[in-house]
């Protein structure tokens, strides 16, 4: 028996049309096989691709070949974990219950993170009394950006530090006696050495000074003067892009992380008070915020719009319960939802105060009446010609 349906199975694989929804019946043997589907790797998410394509170019332009074998893995894991961290800290910062208290989108919990750490802390009590001025502190500005990052491990502080310039680099490789610039850290000249000697008083030492990097390097092409391949200027030039660049993303993924670590509501909610708070684009917590059962949905279009957000803003429907291809998803603009969902207390009120000026007001009134009077008389020539035919 056991031979005939594994050769039934075998044939039954071999064909070209696998449609897995279909029983197989074996009538002789009275057996019932169901075939289980080949198992697929679980396709990651639009963000945490993005996640990975900052650590990929992390290791690739930071890493690599500045650092042995053990630092090309390291760093990068080292700078997932700080991602990571940063999420964390958010999270800790605004726990769930407070982001629905400050943009409702669920049950709320009866508990507030203020009189948890300051009002019924035991540490607290124990050291201040009832009417200390300590009970009335506001945990999410006692955490606050400023003292997390202090809080950091040196190692990590760094990558939050602002990109510089070196104060000095050297035109043609070589540093004993040749031409150089001296820099302040946002990359302008104070002082050219030797670069009028070096160009052969093409361009002189005197007019470099005020220029920016870019601006010498762009007269350097004008004037068809050379730099040699291992010149520090361009290198300094890719350095500081490449930093700039280097905390920018790590602060958008650490919105990415935020948005996924906090689901459908909280995450683009959540990642909403991030990218205020560190001037990054709030379009992107909007864009997966669309969850079709969300009922405080409206209130957080609303705050977006409020931001300066914009109404054609393309979202994602469903992003937590679809396939996480972006070819795949769904996509409606805030215009649209607009159109679609009921108005929340806050415009009703609005629109019931704008429509009782308005019937309160004489122009209205005016207009009103002139719209009846108009209709009376369409209605009577109507009626006039009713008799005439």
């Amino acid at each position: 028996m056991l031979k005939t349906i594994g050769e039934a199975i075998k044939r039954k694989k071999n064909q070209k049309n696998k449609d897995w929804d279909e029983l197989w019946n074996f009538e002789s043997s009275g057996v019932r096989v169901i075939p289980v589907p080949p198992r697929r790797k679980p396709t990651k998410s639009i963000l945490d691709q993005k996640v990975d394509e900052f650590i990929n170019w992390y290791a690739k332009e930071r890493i690599e070949g500045n650092y042995s074998e053990v630092g090309l893995y390291q760093f990068p894991r080292e700078m997932r974990n700080l991602i990571e961290k940063i999420a964390v800290w958010y999270e800790l910062r605004y726990p769930e219950y407070e982001i629905n208290r400050l943009m409702h989108c669920c049950g709320q919990e009866p508990i507030h993170i203020d009189d948890i750490m300051f009002k019924t802390n035991p540490y607290i009590n124990e050291l201040v009394d009832e009417n200390s001025d300590a009970k009335e502190l506001e945990w999410s500005e006692f955490y606050n950006t400023n003292t997390f990052i202090k809080s950091l491990p040196c190692e990590e502080k760094f990558y939050f530090s602002r990109p510089r310039y070196q104060e000095i680099v050297y035109l043609n490789g070589t540093k004993f006696l040749s031409a150089h610039l001296h820099l302040t850290r946002n990359g302008i000249v104070e002082m050219a050495e030797y670069v009028t000697g070096y160009t052969k008083g093409i361009i002189k030492d005197e007019e470099l000074q005020g220029k920016t990097v870019k601006e010498v390097v762009e007269l350097f092409k004008e004037r068809e003067v050379p730099l040699s391949e291992d010149n520090e200027l361009e290198k300094a030039i890719k350095d500081y892009n490449n930093w700039n660049y280097q905390k920018e993303e790590m602060l958008n993924c650490a919105m990415y992380r935020i948005i996924e670590r906090g689901g459908s509501r909280i995450g683009p909610r959540r990642a909403f008070l991030f990218a205020k708070e560190f001037k990054r684009n709030i379009d992107i917590p909007m864009k997966y915020a669309v969850d079709r059962s969300d009922p405080g949905l409206r209130i957080f279009m609303n705050e977006y719009l409020k931001a300066g957000g914009s109404k054609d803003l393309e979202c994602y429907v469903d992003y937590f319960s679809s396939p996480k291809r972006e070819t795949e998803l769904e996509k409606v603009t805030i215009q649209e939802l607009i159109l679609m969902r009921n108005y929340t207390p806050e415009e009703t009120e609005l629109h019931q105060k704008i429509a009782t000026v308005l019937a309160n007001s004489n122009q209205y009134k005016e207009g009103e009446k002139a719209k009846i009077l108009q209709k009376r008389l369409e209605r009577k020539i109507e009626e006039s010609k009713k008799r005439l035919g």
